[in-house]
């Protein structure tokens, strides 16, 4: 049974948010500095307090995050977060690889207007972070893309409206839950590393159905999802989704935070035993499902470009950003640009990247360039596509290294050195060990810390390689290898790899693969 909920938890399933700053945040809006439960209370809806460079919490000021269902923004609703944007944020916005909007230097004074703002073109950033069902991951063209399997933002909708309308059930998880499901043709929601996710693929017979697969998850204690040897049928997930709630809510680890995820709950339960119960909760068996549907590979997982829609006479556009980093100025042009051509909306990737839809298809190319002048390709180099940071020392509490910024300019400088290099490859910058920016699952990953360089205790990186995604099958978690560089060394680390592989690939066709077998014999066991 569900623990009984908390005065605090109890505000934290709130139909009014605005009660909650009545209620809770008087004292901060007063001047008082915050109590730490009242720092707990804000994460529920999506804040937390920024760092200053002596790594002590600013509680004048917070990080949030904004919750979007099926990662979509509509004009008016994309209207709405570019105003937060420059007029709350300081122009400074991050998308994030849950297919999120953080916004910074958001002070507690101004959110009963960003919690109106939000109301009135119906979003939220309740349930945006905190212990309980973090935003569904779906494919940012669902229902748009001509060539998906299945339309899931329908699905992805009806859990959400589930989870929201029962918060009361849902807001005392052991930790956060991460659920995806998707009907994306290249599998761009990464269900390998969900606590639950749904995978579409179609029978010889053509009916659709849902691969199910738990137990995935980066941090520290990484892991890809186990197969559930389950196919799950588009009626039936909302029911495995809320019965792998439950159970998590009531048999996670509540003692040791650091067990408390779904997937530390299936490595003592067993694969077997966590679907009896799923089971035994939803009260029918699950089809059978013991062969593993085919699974496109990490690189391969983009929307890149301009691309037909299903809506005939329309076109949608993949654009990439820099490291997930967008000024203020730049999503108001965005904005205006979007309501120029009178588009359906905007929607974020998983890979901090972000796509344009329901583009005319006689305006398509026009709005394509004008989103890449602003600095946003839509034909973006290797390095631009797929090179990931997390937030970094700047703001996070946790961050050892900065890297926003400094991601930003190491992109610049890979391009710039090497203009003819045209391989897919994923780079990860990690300002800690938790890797929100996923190396564990990158080509190439780096994770930030101090280390000894030249007799000086500097901020650097130790280098993690061949990590890919491709179904419980092939995927890999990426290897240490006993290497440290200083960051300032970091370019040139990327750049002596190509070099090495244009002078010897070790008999591999692909970057990819090379790094996959570099130093396959000196890798590093984790100590964690």
């Amino acid at each position: 049974m569900a623990k009984e909920l908390s005065a605090v938890e109890q505000l934290k399933a709130s139909r009014n948010p605005l009660r909650v700053i009545d209620d809770v945040y008087k004292e901060a809006l007063e001047g008082v500095p915050l109590k730490d439960e009242y720092i707990g209370l804000l994460k529920w809806y999506g804040m937390y307090p920024h760092i200053n460079g002596d790594g002590t919490e600013d509680k004048k000021y917070f990080m949030k995050r904004i919750k979007l269902v099926d990662t979509k923004m509509n004009l008016e609703q994309l209207a709405v977060m570019a105003k937060i944007g420059t007029e709350y944020a300081q122009g400074l916005i991050d998308f994030t690889t849950r297919q999120n909007i953080q916004y910074h230097y958001i002070q507690i004074k101004d959110m009963p207007a960003i919690l109106e703002l939000l109301q009135s073109v119906g979003l939220t950033s309740r349930m945006a972070s905190g212990d309980g069902p973090r935003p569904i991951m779906t494919c940012p063209v669902s229902g748009i893309d001509h060539d998906e399997i299945i339309d899931a933002s329908v699905f992805v909708k009806q859990v959400d409206t589930y989870f929201d309308v029962n918060e009361d059930r849902f807001c005392n998880f052991p930790r956060k839950y991460k659920i995806g499901i998707s009907g994306c043709k290249c599998h761009c929601a990464a269900h390998e590393i969900q606590d639950v996710a749904f995978t579409a693929f179609k029978t010889d017979d053509g009916e659709v159905l849902f691969d199910l697969t738990i137990g995935g998850g980066l941090s520290k204690s990484k892991q890809i999802a186990t197969r559930a040897n389950r196919y799950v049928k588009p009626e039936q997930i909302q029911d495995v989704a809320v019965a792998c709630a439950e159970i998590f809510r009531d048999n996670g680890n509540r003692e040791n935070r650091n067990k408390a995820r779904v997937r530390h709950l299936l490595n003592d339960w067993g694969i077997e035993k966590f679907v009896a119960e799923i089971e035994k909760v939803i009260g029918y068996s699950l089809q059978e499902g013991l062969v593993e549907p085919k699974i496109a590979s990490f690189e391969n997982r983009n929307h890149f470009g301009i691309n037909k829609s299903k809506v005939k006479g329309e076109s949608y556009v993949g654009f990439a950003t820099n490291s997930g980093r967008v000024s203020g100025e730049d999503f108001q042009a965005m904005s205006d640009i979007c309501k120029k051509y009178n588009v359906g909306g905007l929607s974020l990737t998983a890979t901090q990247n972000f796509v344009i839809y329901g583009v005319k298809d006689e305006v398509v190319q026009d709005l394509a360039n004008e989103i890449a002048a602003l600095g946003y390709p839509y034909a973006p180099t290797p390095f631009r596509a797929r090179l990931q940071s997390c937030t970094g020392k700047e703001f996070c509490k946790f961050g050892i290294t900065e890297t926003k910024e400094f991601a930003k300019k190491v992109l610049v400088e890979l391009e710039e050195k090497f203009p003819e290099f045209t391989e897919d490859v994923t780079i990860s910058i990690s300002g800690c060990g938790n890797g929100c920016s996923q190396p564990q699952i990158s080509d190439i990953g780096f994770v930030g810390g101090m280390i000894r360089h030249d007799g000086q205790r500097v901020e650097g990186y130790e280098v993690l390689l061949g990590g890919n995604l491709e179904g419980s099958a092939k995927s890999r978690i990426s290897r240490k290898i006993g290497v440290k560089v200083p960051a300032t060394g970091l370019v040139a680390y990327v750049g002596q790899l190509i070099n090495d592989y244009k002078e010897d690939n070790l008999g591999q066709s692909r970057f990819k693969d090379y790094l996959s077998v570099l130093h396959a014999d000196s890798v590093v066991e984790d100590s964690e």
